[in-house]
């Protein structure tokens, strides 16, 4: 008779964004305690927390944590890493990943004497760079939710029931399933939503009269048992019910409830284990857990203003990383430990207003410590430059002087006309035409030094023959979508403006808007293959909504649809490269009326890059200044394609909940280069 081993892992977080701290003593005995309980019974069970976590604990109840430490030690429990702070990997830099790993174990050590050797996936956001993270931490094996990895893969079904090998970019890591509509199915149980013979029925479906195979039981929330978050009641009877439910399954004839290791060992060798496959797709690159309303835009550019938040940890992780040659790592270590708390995934959702100024009180704290660091350990004066020669320093930066200041005009090889509503600039190695009666918009760009045929720009109303793609997809533009639905845009007759400089042309003009006041400015670039557009939004007001810009559309005909791929670095050390040919992407697409986008890239170097076997294009932002992530649009049609970034700056869905007052500015930096070169 082949048997079905059943195993957990309750995931403990006192950071949850709704929970106050003063409800933290009663979830550790109505919530936490229970489930210790049923493995000193004798049903092996599997435990996660962050170190942030253990430590809330240890200050409340230090025998919960000895008691795990000896269940752990007696192997009745298992206890889960995941590192110091619940943060979302692929939306933030590898060396503040790498950094809450290492940061994890070390108070793990101090708990446990020991650390875990299994992680499971934060918010179960993966992405394929994280593999050598987890590796490098110690790791052998990661969890992560099978649903949506399964959607876009394909891999035979029965997969699922045995241990694999997750595929990062040069190594691979052990994988355990976790199930979204198993653990789902489990608290309904609990909650009385789900009679326990219907649960069951579900349950033994996975079982196989003459297979072993193995199943998770549950891998979400443990605080959700016998307390409300939001509400702040406690049930003690849901508690109950957990231990009967689980009792229960201990007694079947057909099950075996054991820990995530044992899952481990047991199937080695086994036919259908151990395969390496790939878990993220261009479909999902960030895969997530349960439904597609659950994305990762929640926490990068939604919730309580995540933009500006992100924006602000992008700065304070600017002067770490300078200060890493200049401060000894005593004085560093706890400010990294700061900033990966503040990076956390729970006060960037539906964040209580404790936890925000407890964030806010932390960050001004992080970032006034980090600035007068940075003075401190100043190297000295140096030879003064000139404001064009310190553009150059860092190739990826845009150029640092601002926007609209004074142009010394000066004779070089380079024109700029204008007919039928187009501004034509062309220079050595830039040949642009952007769109005077469409708020500037761009309507082609060449680099001639890497391609003869525009890569980015407009595509007029009739270019498809598909109904479908029936209007005009314009490029460098703006688009806003309130949470009404109600839609604008910056194409409008603008009156540009243009000077001159030695190293560029600069192209602005100020757009009025139901929003705001925009001020849109390109550089075209005369030596280097390069445009750069800035915008700067002043708003009174703006809430929660759909905001767009950085939009690229590309030119069908500047590319190799069979060789087309998209690249970024999704919070991995390593870039991760997408092939779009048969395939069907659509992040920028809402899921319903609340929730206006799919998913999104991490792009946590702050580049993207579009390209086939002879070139590509590489769009460049800096986080600090506004933080975005990229959202990729493609489609076949037609024998032909469609290819569209954009990057979004604010998204709506049940967890957003801000408002925008002043002025914002954003940069993007357009570069083509040779494949190669």
């Amino acid at each position: 008779m082949g048997r079905l081993y059943l195993y957990t892992v309750f995931h403990l977080n006192l950071a949850f964004s709704l929970i106050p701290e003063d409800d933290y003593s009663g979830i550790i005995e109505n919530s936490y305690w229970p489930i210790l309980e049923l493995a000193e019974e004798g049903i092996p069970l599997g435990m996660e927390a962050s170190a942030h976590t253990l430590k809330e604990i240890e200050r409340r109840d230090r025998s919960f944590i000895k008691k795990l430490q000896e269940l752990w030690d007696k192997g009745m429990c298992e206890f889960i890493g995941s590192g110091h702070s619940q943060l979302i990997m692929p939306l933030v830099p590898a060396d503040v990943n790498r950094w809450n790993l290492e940061i994890g174990n070390k108070h793990y050590r101090e708990f446990f004497c020991k650390t875990p050797k299994i992680a499971l996936v934060n918010e179960q956001t993966f992405s394929k760079g994280l593999v050598e993270l987890f590796k490098g931490a110690g790791y052998s094996a990661i969890i992560m939710d099978w649903n949506n990895c399964y959607r876009y893969n394909h891999y035979p079904k029965r997969f699922l029931y045995y241990p694999q090998l997750a595929t990062g970019i040069t190594d691979r890591i052990g994988l355990l399933w976790n199930h979204s509509i198993a653990f789902q199915k489990f608290q309904r149980c609990v909650y009385g939503e789900l009679t326990t013979k219907e649960y069951l029925e579900f349950l033994l479906s996975h079982h196989h009269t003459t297979e072993e195979r193995a199943f998770v039981v549950y891998g979400n929330d443990a605080e959700v048992f016998g307390y409300r978050p939001g509400e702040g009641t406690f049930r003690k009877g849901e508690s109950r019910r957990v231990k009967e439910l689980l009792r229960e399954l201990a007694s079947l004839k057909e099950t075996t409830i054991v820990t995530p290791s044992f899952v481990m060992k047991h199937f080695t060798g086994h036919p259908l284990a151990y395969h390496s496959i790939e878990l993220e797709s261009p479909e999902t690159p960030l895969v997530c857990k349960k439904q597609e309303k659950y994305n990762p835009v929640r926490w990068a550019v939604s919730g309580r203003d995540n933009t500006h938040i992100n924006a602000v940890c992008y700065r304070v992780y600017h002067n770490l990383k300078t200060l890493e040659g200049r401060a000894g790592e005593e004085t560093l270590h706890p400010l990294k430990r700061a900033l990966c708390e503040l990076w956390g995934s729970d006060f960037r959702t539906n964040t209580i207003d404790e936890k925000f100024l407890y964030f806010r009180d932390l960050m001004g704290w992080l970032k006034h410590t980090t600035e007068k660091l940075l003075e401190e350990n100043s190297p000295g004066p140096a030879t003064e430059a000139s404001p064009e020669d310190a553009c150059h320093v860092n190739p990826h930066q845009p150029s640092c002087e601002p926007m609209g200041a004074p142009f010394v005009m000066v004779k070089v090889a380079s024109t700029v006309t204008r007919r039928d509503n187009l501004l034509q600039v062309k220079t050595p190695s830039v040949d642009a035409e952007f769109i005077e009666n469409k708020g500037l918009a761009l309507r082609s760009a060449v680099f001639s030094r890497v391609s003869s045929t525009p890569l980015v720009g407009t595509l007029p109303h009739g270019y498809y023959e598909d109904i479908q793609f029936g209007a005009d997809f314009f490029s460098a533009h703006l688009i806003h979508i309130a949470g009404d639905g109600t839609k604008t845009t910056d194409l409008c007759r603008v009156s540009p403006q243009v000077e001159e400089n030695k190293r560029f042309l600069n192209i602005s003009a100020e757009i009025p808007m139901n929003i705001g006041t925009l001020r849109k400015d390109y550089r075209v670039w005369k030596e280097e293959p390069r445009i750069d557009v800035t915008y700067r939004l002043r708003v009174k007001g703006l809430t929660a909504s759909s905001l767009r810009l950085g939009i690229f559309t590309f030119i069908p005909e500047g590319f190799r649809k069979d060789s087309l791929w998209y690249e970024t670095v999704n919070g991995g050390l390593f870039p991760e490269r997408f092939y779009l040919a048969g395939r069907k992407v659509l992040h920028g697409e809402p899921v319903n009326y609340r929730v206006s986008a799919r998913s999104c890239l991490g792009a946590t170097e702050g580049w993207i890059r579009i390209g086939d076997r002879d070139k590509y294009v590489e769009i460049f932002t800096d986080k600090a200044e506004l933080y975005s992530v990229p959202m990729v649009h493609y489609e076949e049609t037609g024998g032909n394609f469609f290819f569209r970034i954009y990057h979004s700056v604010g998204e709506t869905d049940e967890t957003a909940w801000w408002i925008w007052r002043g002025i914002n500015r954003i940069s993007f930096t357009l570069r083509a280069f040779k494949t190669g070169g």
